[in-house]
């Protein structure tokens, strides 16, 4: 799977990790009062370019994307080798490119709900 040319990888305090195919869906997803709180430590494109998340309008206003010319793969590096020791124990851990796309994929393959589960069994 090729990535969005907008992909992002979005970091919270707790060292956690949302990836989003786009920045709409980031923007969207995200809430400004969060952003305004702090509850974001880093956003990254797959190729370690640095992004800042602001909310110009304050706490109920609009999430905005902005892009800040730098780059800083060896941070974006480090934060997804400690998200695949946290979160994917036992799994090695993966380039940023990689784990955008294990990320999106995950999210997006299709759940099988309690019944199909059962009647999988049968």
């Amino acid at each position: 799977m090729e990535l969005p040319p907008d992909t992002v990888l979005i970091f919270d305090r707790d060292e956690d990790l949302l990836v989003f195919a786009s920045f709409v869906h980031a923007t969207n997803w995200i809430e400004a009062i969060d952003v305004d709180e702090g509850e974001y430590t880093a956003v990254y494109s797959p190729d370690g370019g640095v992004w800042a998340l602001t909310a110009p309008e304050g706490p109920g206003g609009s999430v905005v994307l902005v892009g800040t010319g730098s780059v800083d793969l060896d941070d974006l590096e480090r934060r997804v080798a400690r998200y695949w020791c946290r979160h994917q124990a036992g799994e090695p851990p993966r380039a940023p490119l990689q784990t955008a796309q294990f990320l999106i994929e995950r999210d997006h393959k299709p759940r099988r709900g309690w019944l199909g589960r059962v009647t999988g069994l049968l």
